[in-house]
């Protein structure tokens, strides 16, 4: 049987766990299951198995699980502004996950999940580049650290030899979304209120990029990395539209001026404003996954469960 170890539960991971455990053994790992990774685990719960690690202190445990893996998936990740955090999440953490491969299991394939501006503010068209990370303009932390973690990986596996595939998606939705924008998108629409932003984004459903580990799971490159994202951008106007009729609400449209908007963002999403209306290349990963269209039914399933945990006081 195959077997995927994925590494942090979250949203991402939940819908990413779902999909995996149609065709093998599925461990998530998890920190804490207060709040709603409580939900995630009960999601979950009866299809894979669920473990506690913190990869800094439960070394043994985790090469353990990696030797026990056919792919690892790693999901952990932080978006801060703790300069600290960032880089233990994205640089310190990464590097031992492949550095365990390496030495005791070369045969299983990493998976990792960066970030579509891991290479900073590089132009409004930005595809895949040349050679790994030439060329990166890294502007902050988290941009910087996103790189960083990328370069010791793909270092790693290229001296080491082990099967290894870096995503970068875009702004990832789903039904399990419980993110800051999307809970402030969320309660600006069960007032039935859609602003009217003149803003379009790049963005995946986490359906997809669900999809996207399976195939690169299946193809065990060497070192390929991408952007995951769908190959048009979306107005973000379109997130409240699906939620308010998800809701059941009389649709209300209020103008809302750019710069308005970016005041109204939680503090560690403002540094991501300046990627509004940059495109990313959809090539490579609809050469792996075919499809990547909006999908609103994703967007409207988000909106009851986020309902569904407010009414059980699990998000206030």
């Amino acid at each position: 049987m195959v077997k995927f170890l994925v590494l942090g539960l979250g949203f991402i991971a939940t819908h990413v766990a779902e999909v995996l455990s149609k065709l093998g053994q599925v461990t998530v790992t998890y920190r804490s299951l207060s709040g709603v990774n409580s939900v995630y685990a009960e999601i979950l719960r009866g299809t894979i198995e669920l473990t506690e690690l913190n990869p800094l202190t439960d070394e043994d445990k985790l090469r353990s699980l990696i030797k026990n893996s056919d792919t690892v998936i790693n999901l952990i990740g932080a978006l801060s502004n703790d300069a600290q955090l960032l880089k233990t999440v994205h640089v310190t953490i990464p590097k031992q996950v492949a550095s365990l491969i390496a030495e005791y299991s070369p045969s299983t394939m990493l998976i990792h999940i960066s970030a579509s501006n891991a290479m900073g503010p590089v132009g409004k068209f930005i595809t895949e580049e040349p050679r790994h990370c030439e060329g990166a303009k890294p502007s902050t932390p988290y941009e910087e650290t996103k790189c960083l973690g990328e370069q010791v990986i793909y270092s790693i596996s290229q001296s080491a030899g082990f099967p290894l595939a870096i995503i970068r998606p875009t702004l990832v939705y789903g039904k399990y979304n419980a993110h800051p924008q999307f809970l402030q998108i969320y309660n600006i629409a069960r007032r039935g209120i859609v602003p009217k932003i003149n803003v379009r984004l790049m963005a995946i459903s986490a359906v997809k990029l669900a999809e996207l580990v399976i195939k690169l799971h299946e193809l065990r490159p060497k070192g390929l990395y991408l952007y995951a994202t769908e190959c048009e951008p979306v107005e973000v106007t379109r997130f409240f539209e699906v939620m308010v009729k998800a809701l059941g609400k009389r649709p209300l449209r209020v103008p809302v001026p750019n710069a308005l908007l970016k005041l109204a963002l939680p503090s560690e999403v403002k540094p991501l404003f300046k990627y509004i209306n940059v495109v990313y290349s959809c090539v490579k990963a609809k050469e792996l996954v075919g499809d990547l269209r909006f999908m609103e039914d994703e967007v409207r399933g988000n909106a009851l469960f986020i309902k569904e945990l407010k009414e059980k006081g699990v998000l206030r």
